[in-house]
Formats: C-alpha cells, sequence, structure tokens
C-alpha cells in the first residue's frame, strides 16, 4: 500500500511540475488527486477539498468569467446556486459541522468553478484547447498506468482507484465511460485499432477494481456514440463496429470474478449466472423470491425511496429536507444502519438515495433540475439525449459520483466543452459552404 501511493505521489509531482505554468490545470490535476489526500486521513483530506473550493473561486471571480454567460450557461449557474443553498441549508439545520459542510461541498464547487474558467478559455482562446486535450490525457493514461501498479503490488481489489480514490471504487465504472466518450470526440468517431486498444487499457481500470456494472453500461454506451450520435453510419463501419460491443460484454463477463461461476478472472461465460447474480446484487432477487426484498441493493434502494414518497408513507420534515450528512459521510456501515433508512446497508445508497439522505426529497428534485441544466449546455441533441441517460444511470441506479466526485466531473464538463467546440467548427463550416 505504501509503496503504490510513493507512485501515486510521484505522478502528482510529476504532472504539478509539467503543468506548472497553468493556474486551471493545476486545479484539474487537484481534482483528479483527491485520492493521494484521503490516503493521508480526514486531517489532509478536508482542508485539501476546502482549499480547492476557496482557490475554484478565488480564480472563477478573479478572471471575471460570468459575464457574458450565454443563456443556459446563466441557466446552470442559478440551479447550482439553488443546489448549493439547499445542500449547505440541510447541513446547518441538522447541526453538522463546518468542516463537514464544507469538506463535501468541496466536491461540487471546483468542477463547476472550472467549467466556467475552461469555458471561456476555450470561447476566447480556442488555440490553448490542444493543451487542455492533453492534459485530460494524460490524466487518463496515468489512472491506466496507477492500476497496472496496484494490480502488482495490492491485487485486484476494489477500495482504490488510481489517484481519484482510495476508500472506495465506484469511480472506476463511470471513468472507462467518460475516457470513451472524450476519445470518440477527439477522433471524431473515427476510432482505429490502437484508439480501441487505449479502451480496453481504460477497462482495465474497471478490472483491477472489481467492478460489475461497467460490463453491462459500457457495451451500451459504446454503441450510443457509434450508431446514435452520428446521424450516418456506412456499412462499411457498421461491419467493423458490430463485433465490438458483444466482444465487451463477453470480456466482462469471464474477466471478473463475480460475474462467472468460477469466481476467477478468466471464468466461464454464463450469461444466466451472471443475470442471475446481477438480479440478486442489485433487488435481491432469487429464483425463489422473483419480486426482491425492499431497499436491497442499489435498485431495489432508489425504488424503495421512490415508493415512500409515491405512497407518503407518514412523510417528516426530514424527508423533505433530509438528515444532514453526517449520516451519510461520517458512518461506518454499522452506524448507518442504526439511522433505520429502509435501505439494506449503506453500500446500496445510489446517488438519488444520498441525496435524500443529505437534502430530503427537495435535494433529490434540485439534483435532478441540475442534471437537467447540465446536458442543457450541449449544443448536439444526440450527445445531450446520451449524456442525460448516463448522468441519470448513475445518480438513480449507481453511486452518483459523476456528480459527487470532482475528477468525473470536471471530465464531463470538458466533454461538454469539447463537444460543443466541434458543434461550433461543424455549424460554421455548414455556413460557410453553403
Amino acid at each position: 500500500m505504501v509503496l503504490y501511493y510513493i507512485f501515486v505521489f510521484v505522478s502528482f509531482i510529476y504532472l504539478f511540475w509539467k503543468y506548472k505554468n497553468s493556474v486551471l490545470s493545476l486545479l484539474i490535476i487537484l481534482c483528479f488527486y483527491s485520492g493521494l489526500a484521503n490516503y493521508y486521513g480526514k486531517i489532509i483530506e478536508n482542508p485539501y477539498k476546502i482549499l480547492l473550493a476557496v482557490l475554484s473561486a478565488y480564480f472563477l471571480f478573479r478572471y471575471k468569467v460570468l459575464s457574458g454567460l450565454k443563456n443556459n450557461e446563466k441557466i446552470f449557474f442559478i440551479v447550482f446556486l439553488l443546489f448549493s443553498i439547499s445542500f449547505i441549508f440541510s447541513g446547518y439545520i441538522n447541526n453538522d459541522s463546518f468542516n463537514m459542510i464544507f469538506s463535501q461541498y468541496g466536491k461540487y464547487l471546483p468542477p463547476v468553478c472550472i467549467y466556467f474558467i475552461l469555458s471561456y478559455s476555450v470561447k476566447n482562446y480556442p488555440e490553448d484547447l490542444p493543451y487542455y486535450i492533453r492534459l485530460f490525457f494524460t490524466l487518463l493514461v496515468v489512472q491506466i498506468i496507477l492500476s497496472f501498479f496496484k494490480w502488482g503490488l495490492i491485487g485486484i481489489r476494489e477500495w482504490c482507484v488510481g489517484s481519484i480514490a482510495f476508500a472506495g471504487g465506484g469511480v472506476a465504472t463511470p471513468l472507462p465511460v467518460l475516457g470513451f466518450m472524450l476519445l470518440w470526440l477527439d477522433k471524431r468517431g473515427q476510432l482505429t485499432k490502437k484508439d480501441w486498444i487505449f479502451v480496453v487499457l481504460l477497462l482495465m481500470i474497471a478490472v483491477v477494481s472489481l467492478k460489475r456494472a461497467i460490463w453491462f453500461i459500457m457495451p451500451f454506451f459504446v454503441f450510443m456514440f457509434l450508431y446514435y450520435v452520428p446521424k450516418k453510419v456506412n456499412f462499411k463501419k457498421l461491419i467493423y463496429y458490430i463485433p465490438i460491443i458483444p466482444i465487451i460484454f463477453y470480456l466482462g463477463i469471464r474477466v471478473n470474478p463475480t460475474l462467472n461461476k468460477e469466481g476467477k478472472v478468466w471464468g466461464s461465460f454464463d450469461t444466466e449466472f451472471a443475470y442471475n447474480y446481477v438480479m440478486q446484487y442489485s433487488f435481491g432477487k432469487t429464483k425463489t423470491n422473483q419480486e426482491g426484498k425492499a431497499g436491497y441493493g442499489r435498485g431495489g434502494a432508489s425504488l424503495f425511496i421512490w415508493d415512500k414518497f409515491k405512497n407518503n408513507q407518514s412523510l417528516t420534515i426530514h424527508d423533505y429536507l433530509g438528515y444532514g450528512l453526517t449520516p451519510m459521510y461520517a458512518t461506518d456501515y454499522a452506524e448507518f444502519q442504526t439511522y433505520n433508512f429502509g435501505i439494506s446497508d449503506k453500500g446500496s445508497a445510489t446517488g438519488v438515495v444520498q441525496s435524500y439522505v443529505t437534502s430530503g426529497y427537495i435535494g433529490i428534485l434540485i439534483s435532478i433540475i441540475l442534471v437537467i441544466s447540465i446536458v442543457s449546455l450541449i449544443i448536439n441533441p444526440r450527445i445531450r439525449f446520451t449524456m442525460l441517460l448516463f448522468i441519470l444511470y448513475d445518480y438513480l441506479f449507481y453511486s452518483g459520483l459523476v456528480l459527487r466526485m470532482s475528477a468525473l466531473l470536471v471530465l464531463l464538463f470538458f466533454i461538454i466543452i469539447y463537444s460543443n467546440y466541434i458543434s461550433n467548427e461543424e455549424l460554421l463550416e455548414k455556413y460557410q459552404t453553403a
């Protein structure tokens, strides 16, 4: 473990030195190294988050990038302010400490500030875009390299991912998907064999973190970007890409020990076993209990929260405004169970469940509006719809880390900025040739 985080620290120093001439780049790098701060404990992690939030806000106002925002950006900014008020107010009325409130809020503020600074920079200085493209690809490559170090030094374990996460492995599911989206944009959808090797390497991040969901959602979003997002796909491309999607699914079942009968890497391919495992893990469904258990697994937990609201099961002020941050982010599994939220365990808390616990049903509503305001920033309607599906899946049925993990949210925002740059280029090209 110590040796692994020596490598993480060395990569941090290297990147800081390489991109030292850009304040914005350093803020982005800091977002990708929250796992390193977490490794040293709360005494380092909480000040790290607060400092990153303060620095991001400082440079947002120093560079005066909020003037001249487009209408959709103004809406996003206003919705984020409402989200911030709801988040902080819930923590305040539930007697959460200042350190708790702003260390958790520090996960959201820096990516939003970075979005506005980066969007302003790309719009006014488009020649800087290649620099930031290289930075994000470098950060992805570092995560891949660190995953191989993890495999060799620690083994296949769920609880740390590259430099991004130390105490949990959930980030290893959405990260490869976002990495694929960035690659697809950079190659304008023209992926070569070399590019597919990079996709496989991205998937290794999930492999060494024992992720299961990635093998179901990755083929879906690869399909969306290969066939739905492009308005036209020629027959030659169709023949080339069709085998890739089932191959990803096939490899996923065989390399993930929890998805095959043998419980090992490169076990047998049995779709029935994998399906039954996923249903039991997500909903508590078995051959003898097809209805599943209320509040069991991530899927069951999200449905339980919805059913509770729909049936108006003696809702209290806490149901609407939340129980604060402490029950969700300052408890272990046993302590979390003492609150009796109605879900099987803390590991079942999806993004929507976490919003319910911390900010109540009002927090859930504002969070969904925030998601809509984020995807409304995207010009291309097909990318917008695909991204909406991706974020909502993560929020409603997974860990909600796309919104809650700074590195993922920063990467998401850059993908939005890059896709809009490409869309504007295409619109200009059509106008000039008309």
